[in-house]
């Protein structure tokens, strides 16, 4: 049975292009959302109309509370300034899975994958709210889905995900810790 979606659960992370580090979250994001669009053509000919499509535009607007201390914020400003791309990940903490990979488990979360630019960026500063940050990233050719791994510590920065209420989901996250070996009889 579909269930509501939460979009707290799906968080935003970021990397220069090409760079070998980790991507990381832009802190205190607020919102985001993406747009998908496609121009249809229809050209009148003598043996009727002929259809055809322009190719898709995939935007994703960003929005974020300002922090004092956030490299991300940093980077993908200077995207925009130097014109350089970057990469983006949509994680959907709630939609997590078990691999077993040479012998260990490692939990993955389904994630959207893009490269593009950010081709606006707005950082405001008011007087009576907090100061945020806004801008759009514009994906180059078409994203690609699949599963991520979160880098080390950040679960336990994101809140906790919805857990089943089978034996076989039990917590691990958010105020849970992952009961000790107790030996004690």
């Amino acid at each position: 049975m579909p269930e509501i979606a939460n979009g707290v659960h799906k968080v935003l992370y970021f990397r220069k292009l090409g760079e070998a580090a980790n991507a990381a979250k832009l802190v205190f994001q607020t919102e985001h959302a993406k747009s998908y669009a496609r121009d249809r053509e229809s050209t009148p000919t003598k043996d009727g109309n002929v259809q055809g499509s322009a190719p898709l535009e995939d935007e994703v607007s960003i929005t974020a509370i300002q922090s004092t201390d956030d490299p991300t914020f940093t980077m993908l400003e200077d995207s925009i300034v130097e014109d350089f791309p970057v990469e983006m990940w949509e994680v959907d903490l709630a939609k997590k899975k078990v691999f077993n990979e040479d012998g260990k488990e490692i939990t993955k979360f389904a994630a959207e994958y893009r490269q593009g630019y950010i081709t606006e960026w707005e950082a405001t500063s008011s007087a009576e709210d907090n100061p945020e940050v806004e801008g759009t990233f514009l994906t180059v050719g078409v994203r690609q889905k699949d599963y991520a791994t979160l880098p080390e510590g950040d679960i336990e920065t994101l809140s906790y995900v919805f857990h089943d209420i089978l034996e076989t989901d039990p917590a691990d996250d958010g105020l849970a810790k992952p009961p000790e070996n107790d030996d004690t009889p």
